[in-house]
């Protein structure tokens, strides 16, 4: 696809309504090794899709899904934030002041200051030059749990997605396109 059709349909989904189509090809946040699904690899997915969409539950990684463009995978990065802009929130590392190892991923609204959970501050996100997701003033990463599960379909596979100390986080599981 064109760089310039890319931009255009970027800008097209920032300043979008919930509502709108997408196309096949929007951007997915992608871990860059396809660990044990070849060809599709994993992507971050809230649980469920459409109208049984669960933004009440953690994130999980799933498997990308490349066929079926899904509107509620879409991930626009910016200003140091991970966007969905299908549910108008980010993602959010869970902590009460701040994340622990294993800290669950949350979507939450962004730039919320949230009792028990300064979304704000837990939201901004740096790409290390190894293109890992390391949250901001923290030692933590976005990574995807070393063991796969079948979903409701035995074609599908999830993930957890959690933060992890950077330095230890094995980097087959940490590591994004």
């Amino acid at each position: 696809m064109q760089n310039w059709l890319v931009a255009a349909a970027v800008v097209a989904l920032v300043s979008a309504p919930a509502q709108w189509v997408l196309a096949q090809n929007a951007p997915q946040l992608r871990l860059a090794d396809d660990l044990d699904y070849p060809g599709e690899g994993y992507c971050i997915d809230v649980p469920g899709v459409g109208q049984t969409a669960r933004t009440d539950l953690p994130l999980v990684a799933h498997n990308c899904l490349p066929e079926r463009g899904s509107v509620d995978r879409v991930v626009i990065e910016r200003d140091g934030r991970l966007v969905m802009p299908a549910f108008d929130a980010c993602i959010t590392a869970f902590g009460v002041n701040a994340p622990l190892p294993g800290s669950p991923v949350l979507l939450r609204p962004c730039g919320a200051s949230e009792s028990f959970l300064p979304a704000d501050r837990l939201q901004r996100f740096d790409r290390t030059p190894q293109n890992r997701l390391r949250l901001r003033d923290t030692a933590l990463c976005l990574t995807i749990g070393a063991d796969a599960a079948p979903t409701f379909s035995s074609t599908h596979r999830w993930r957890t997605l959690t933060m992890q100390d950077c330095n230890t986080a094995p980097p087959a599981r940490s590591v994004w396109d």
